[in-house]
């Protein structure tokens, strides 16, 4: 079981490192990075690996992550999130969860090799669009040196 909690005070996004698409925020997740000015968030996880039931490479996770208190009023011209109205947004939510069942293959010429899927749900105010998805991940360890 995982609780995180989060915080950005500054008055603009937490940016990404050296513009890419890696963010290193606890509650950076499938979706959402809850990385908004004033933004609040809480992150709860829960992790289960089915080798104590008899299921070698077998696990299983799921999250919830919920963000409160997006505040763009001081934002950057660079950041700034208006509404339908022109203002800047201010309170914005949202949430996400993600549901997870993956298995590594334990031995044979494919060993290592884990198959994922993921489900993620998410829902937010104006500044987030709403998304569901399923992806499937297929990683295969390969060693080079």
């Amino acid at each position: 079981m995982t609780v995180g909690y989060q915080r950005n005070n500054g008055n603009d996004d937490f940016d990404y490192l050296r513009q890419s698409d890696s963010i290193f925020l606890d509650n950076s997740i499938q979706y959402s990075d809850f990385n908004s000015p004033k933004e609040q968030s809480l992150q709860l996880r829960y992790d289960l690996d089915m080798q104590a039931f008899g299921i070698p490479g077998l696990s299983f996770m799921t999250r919830y992550a919920k963000g409160w208190d997006a505040d763009y009023s001081n934002a950057n011209s660079v950041y700034m999130r208006r509404g339908a109205d022109g203002a800047p947004l201010q309170d914005q939510k949202r949430w996400e969860r993600d549901i997870e069942a993956k298995y590594v293959i334990q031995s044979g010429s494919l060993k290592d090799m884990s198959l994922r899927v993921r489900q993620a749900t998410t829902r937010a105010t104006d500044f987030e669009s709403d998304l569901d998805e399923v992806r499937l991940i297929v990683e295969y360890p390969l060693q080079l040196l």
